[in-house]
């Protein structure tokens, strides 16, 4: 049995998977097994597979499936895996060769902690150029959850720190499904929503896993190269409104949605829920995305929609009177 399961969805990105695998070969970790999950590619998926993986001494697994989305390829994985660790390897970004190593090692040395995650650099696919040099930091400046009370072990960061999950909420963890090591016993009996068809699903998961009692540890490292592209299934890199954006905040919110319908929830959890409902509703979906685009009638039913979670916030109502005034001056 190997130690890391490592699971690869893929729809359609034949040209991403000579790099994909050569940097799954690269780690400078060797004992793990490849499942390749097949979405309903049409581009020749299945032969460039078993030619770029002929060399391979790992055990490699490829299944064929009718499309479900990123999320049920992935529970196809986990149903197939038989690794005491799960990782999850997006073909169109790079695991650096440390990634692995580093992980399982801090897992090996720490039986209390579930999740292991290193940082992101998010590049520009085309161009080589360098979005972001850390997903851990904004402008040089560290993220909200790097302040969280940490105890070291080594240079892995376990946060033990009771504010977790409302940090999660209200500001995110960064530990995306791409630049992590898990423990197999999170997904004991659970799985991926199948039906989200973008990344919104792990920031939702990453809440959910927290509620339930799963540690999480970071190494303040660069472990994958994000590559932002035109056919990324999150919004990361778009700048103007399109479909798929305003998608993909509409599932986050609804996905939210569902959360806070969910009993259990302390008053400072369902306080941060209601507060990022009104953000995801006002600000990203009603003014960046529909507002911004021209749609104004829906952005102020959005507008509407977030106050209904947090009514308290002066900012929103002065931007909902004046532009209920502007829209009723342009009708008019």
């Amino acid at each position: 049995m190997p130690s890391v399961s490592i699971i690869l969805p893929t729809y359609n990105r034949a040209k991403f998977l000579p790099e994909a695998f050569a940097a799954i070969a690269a780690q400078t970790f060797s004992d793990w097994e490849l499942i390749i999950v097949d979405d309903g590619s049409s581009d020749g998926t299945e032969e460039i597979v078993k030619r770029l993986t002929a060399d391979f001494v790992q055990p490699v697994q490829y299944f064929y499936q009718e499309n479900q989305g990123a999320y049920g390829a992935r529970n196809t994985g986990l149903d197939h895996a038989t690794g005491k660790y799960i990782a999850f390897y997006d073909s169109d970004d790079l695991w650096l060769p440390h990634h692995l190593k580093d992980c399982v090692e801090a897992l090996e040395a720490n039986e209390d902690v579930d999740w292991v995650y290193g940082a992101c650099r998010m590049v520009n696919f085309l161009t080589g150029q360098v979005i972001a040099k850390s997903t851990f930091y904004e402008n040089d400046c560290p993220r909200p959850f790097l302040k969280l009370r940490t105890r070291l072990a080594g240079k892995l960061r376990i946060i033990d720190d009771e504010r977790v999950v409302e940090c999660a909420i209200s500001h995110g963890t960064y530990n995306g499904l791409q630049n992590s090591v898990m423990r197999r016993r999170i997904f004991d009996g659970v799985r991926f929503e199948a039906k989200s068809r973008n990344e919104a699903e792990d920031q939702l998961f990453v809440i959910s896993s927290l509620r339930h009692g799963f540690r999480l540890a970071f190494i303040d490292a660069v472990h994958v190269h994000y590559r932002v592209h035109d056919a990324n299934s999150s919004a990361a890199g778009s700048t103007k409104f399109d479909e798929r954006q305003q998608r993909v905040l509409q599932l986050l919110a609804t996905g939210y949605e569902r959360l806070l319908s969910e009993p259990g929830w302390g008053i400072r959890e369902r306080r941060a829920l209601r507060r990022r409902l009104m953000q995801e509703y006002f600000w990203k979906l009603g003014y960046s995305t529909l507002w911004m685009s021209g749609r104004r009638k829906d952005a102020l039913r959005m507008f509407r929609r977030g106050m209904g979670h947090w009514p308290w916030d002066w900012r929103c109502w002065k931007t909902y009177v004046l532009s209920s005034l502007r829209q009723g001056r342009i009708a008019s």
